[in-house]
């Protein structure tokens, strides 16, 4: 059942940041019931929907009329938690705010995750990972020396409020165990990759200097940086922070350049970086990507092979550690995806149901919870105020 099978949410939540967050306690067993607008088709065939909402209940419904409004009140009375991340006007529009929550259930918890947070002036601000990436300063730290400013790539801000937003709720609910009380979370997707550069803010506020964007060097240490290796578009990271570590390499390289007196020291190997650099991307081309990274982890060596997507499900260290997962999707069949990187000995996560298809359990949900006969669930159906999964 999993250590959270005693606890149910509402999951009003779209796109990555919210999903993944209730995908965690999912995964642990708690009753995620994600809700869907009848209207909206589920995306089947795209892999990042199936990953983020295994192991949820599926319940189509309509929050914008007064009858699919009342069916989310009475799913909240007899809830623990709620989630959404909508913009704090949509929330407003259809009078489900926490103070409206409260009425039918005083200890509620409700997480709202926009993009700025519920007040000031940026608040209905749309927000996605990569906006958000420029607007809290992250992307003008990356980018390569002289060139523009850069996103990540993967919408970073996203799992961290992922992440931020699943040790948000367990403290709530550790917080409600103990005192009774419900609460309201206001956790903007901005907020984490703030505290992602914490150092470069306090060292602005002293200096008034603008950071300078470096690309995958770094100030102390060197060589640092991503290298090419044999393959086509194959690439290795290679990080050396001490003399002893240089004196390996230098010994694997068998490069007599390398007793060059510019790279004697840390401090003279930073000031000869570019040089240093082609030396090093010299020796690593003639290498394969993970057999070099192996080589250079066994003699403690700070090293890994830049891998794409599918590369990382041949991954052996993960799948030694069992972490991806096979999935048996019943309209698209076996599906291999990330598993659940938190491990718990005592209570591990042990749920692998595939993701709900739009509406598959709206019939199931509201007869089990809200005791409601076949003929009102189909009369809301035909109402469009409900959706029921086409069999």
């Amino acid at each position: 059942m999993g250590p959270l099978s005693n606890i149910r949410i509402l999951d009003l939540t779209r796109v990555w940041a919210g999903p993944l967050a209730l995908r965690m306690l999912a995964d642990f067993g708690a009753e995620v019931i994600k809700i869907s607008d009848p209207r909206v088709p589920v995306d089947r065939e795209s892999g990042t929907n199936n990953k983020l909402n295994r192991n949820k209940l599926g319940l189509a419904l309509r929050l914008d009329e007064p009858e699919g409004r009342q069916l989310l009140l009475d799913l909240t009375n007899i809830s623990d938690v709620v989630i959404e991340n909508f913009r704090p006007r949509v929330m407003r529009n259809f009078d489900l705010t926490y103070e409206d929550l409260k009425t039918v259930k005083p200890d509620i918890i409700m997480c709202s995750m926009p993009g700025f947070g519920s007040e000031g002036e940026y608040a209905e601000y749309p927000a996605f990972g990569p906006s958000v990436e420029t607007m809290t300063g992250i992307s003008s730290l990356m980018g390569y020396p002289g060139g523009p400013p850069m996103v990540s790539g993967i919408a970073y801000p996203d799992p961290l409020a992922a992440m931020n937003g699943a040790g948000a709720l367990m403290s709530a609910l550790l917080h409600r165990q103990r005192t009774g009380q419900g609460q309201f979370i206001d956790l903007a997707l901005s907020e984490g990759p703030v505290c992602q550069i914490g150092e470069h803010i306090v060292a602005f506020s002293r200096t008034g200097t603008q950071p300078l964007r470096i690309g995958n060097t770094h100030p102390n240490h060197a060589p640092y940086g991503v290298y090419p290796c044999s393959d086509d578009d194959q690439w290795i990271a290679i990080c050396v922070t001490s003399d002893n570590q240089w004196a390996i390499l230098q010994k694997l390289m068998g490069n007599s350049d390398g007793d060059d007196s510019r790279f004697a020291s840390s401090a003279s190997r930073v000031s000869h970086r570019a040089e240093l650099d082609e030396l090093v991307g010299q020796w690593s081309v003639k290498h394969d990507s993970r057999e070099l990274t192996v080589t250079l982890q066994s003699l403690n060596i700070a090293a890994g092979a830049a891998v794409n997507n599918w590369q990382m499900l041949e991954d052996p260290h993960m799948n030694q550690r069992g972490f991806m997962m096979d999935i048996d999707e019943p309209d698209l069949g076996v599906k291999r995806y990330p598993g659940q990187a938190i491990r718990l000995s005592s209570t591990p996560a042990t749920k692998q149901n595939p993701s709900p298809q739009l509406g598959e359990h709206t019939r199931q949900l509201l007869h089990n919870l809200l005791s409601m006969s076949n003929a009102e669930i189909d009369r809301h159906a035909e109402h469009g105020i409900i959706g029921l999964m086409k069999e």
